[in-house]
């Protein structure tokens, strides 16, 4: 768009205004009141969508990843965890006694 259409458009709309509101006072009131509600709406609209899009996407983001090898992998991860409590005493001990709770609190 060339600046001369645009101060042409901006005078035209500027004497139209003026006109109007010699005219019927109440209406460039009216229009404005509407033109703001159509503006606030969009705006609301908008930033809501923005604003869930980021939200979904970060979720997407932070959400855990489901792969193939999930099982062997967890299964490796707990015969880790097993060696390491079969190789300290105390541990292994105290691994029971919370075992031995646990399942006497579900009964």
């Amino acid at each position: 768009m060339k600046w001369s259409g645009f101060l042409v458009g901006g005078l035209l709309g500027a004497a139209a205004t003026v006109y109007v509101s010699r005219k019927q006072p109440g209406a460039v009131s009216w229009a404005a009141t509407a033109m703001s509600d159509v503006f606030s709406t969009a705006t609301r609209k908008s930033v809501s969508k923005m604003m869930g899009n980021a939200v979904k996407d970060q979720a997407v983001a932070l959400s855990p990843k489901h792969l193939g090898d999930t099982a062997a992998k967890s299964e490796a991860a707990w015969e880790q965890i097993e060696a390491i409590v079969n190789s300290d005493p105390q541990l292994k001990k105290e691994a029971n006694k919370i075992k031995a709770e646990s399942s006497s609190v579900r009964h």
